[in-house]
């Protein structure tokens, strides 16, 4: 017990990491890397931020205009869309690529926690709609399981699970004894202890995609035998459902393969290369890139907001054919 204590903080002690584009040994390297890095900064800010923002807040007035009539789905994905404009404006946290911000433990770990309870809670809320809409449909005989049966309950347990999984990640930064020293940030911090990236990983992604193949196994089964049908007043809902948790796998699984390799390479206590770093990057703005594809699809997907959207482009339409014909009108009017 004597000897696993020093060896635990021997394993812990992560002051020995830094960046690869810090450490200034292959030159050639970490300015090629650097050079992608921003022009993929470049890309993002100037389209898929601007687009997300638009296309969050668009879906997010057209619930706050429809809240008297709000139903259960109506619901995760007001919850869903106020969390992918959140995950949007902490992507700003990384428009200093290839730099990080300079910033104290402290402050990094404050960040960190509040990007997870979006993170979590994003991949929550897609759990709960699929058990909530798609498993229950399919396997009428999981209702029984059903604990809370509104959906407030439901979006009330969705936060306080990530909540939860966020602050065990907070503490496995290992910022305990050092919380006012400077550092280099982003929103999964560097120095973070090797088990901070496995458990993310398991929580945020792992256990999900598991509780997925096992419902989706049954939910096909079940088809297979014909047993039952979906109903065709459902389909659009289901098709929501099913893209939104198809672009946070494709999203997701490329930035959790390098959250492991990251935790790999700590364990090897092994900085990476700028490439390493590079890749890391980009991995990260797409996870960023999640928000953006998610509030699209909810926006042309989901009927109440694809008709709300075809009203405004309406009414824009005409109130610019009524400019065009005033502002034609009036010549006539100063010949006569």
């Amino acid at each position: 017990g004597l000897l696993a204590l020093p060896e635990k903080m021997i394993s812990h002690n992560m002051t020995w990491i830094k960046y690869p584009s810090k450490d200034f040994i292959e030159i050639e390297d970490i300015i090629r890397s650097q050079n992608i890095i921003s022009r993929f900064m470049h890309i993002y800010i100037a389209l898929f931020v601007p687009t997300s923002l638009v296309a969050g807040t668009f879906n997010l007035t057209t619930f706050i205009k429809r809240h008297t009539r709000l139903e259960k789905l109506d619901l995760y994905l007001l919850d869903l869309t106020m969390t992918n404009l959140l995950v949007t404006l902490f992507s700003f946290t990384a428009i200093t690529r290839p730099d990080y911000i300079p910033t104290t433990n402290l402050g990094c770990g404050v960040l960190s926690f509040f990007f997870n309870i979006c993170y979590f809670n994003a991949q929550y809320i897609q759990i709960a709609m699929l058990y909530t809409f798609l498993f229950q449909d399919y396997l009428p005989c999981l209702r029984v399981v059903t604990l809370i049966k509104k959906p407030l309950g439901n979006l009330s347990l969705v936060f306080a699970c990530a909540f939860s999984s966020s602050l065990g990640g907070v503490m496995l930064l290992g910022i305990a004894g050092s919380l006012l020293k400077s550092t280099l940030c982003q929103v999964d911090p560097l120095t973070a202890w090797p088990e901070y990236e496995i458990v993310k990983f398991s929580l945020g992604f792992g256990v999900t995609l598991i509780i997925e193949v096992v419902f989706f196994t049954l939910i096909i089964g079940k088809l297979v035998r014909r047993a039952t049908h979906p109903q065709k007043d459902n389909r659009p809902i289901y098709l929501v459902m099913l893209t939104i948790t198809l672009i946070m796998f494709a999203c997701r699984l490329f930035y959790n393969i390098m959250l492991l390799n990251r935790s790999r390479l700590k364990l090897q206590r092994d900085n990476g290369s700028p490439r390493d770093e590079l890749i890391m990057n980009i991995a990260e703005l797409v996870l960023f890139g999640e928000s953006w594809a998610s509030n699209l699809a909810i926006l042309f997907l989901y009927k109440p907001c694809k008709l709300s959207l075809k009203k405004s482009l309406q009414n824009l339409t005409k109130q610019c054919r009524r400019e065009e014909e005033t502002h034609s009108s009036m010549p006539l009017e100063r010949r006569i």
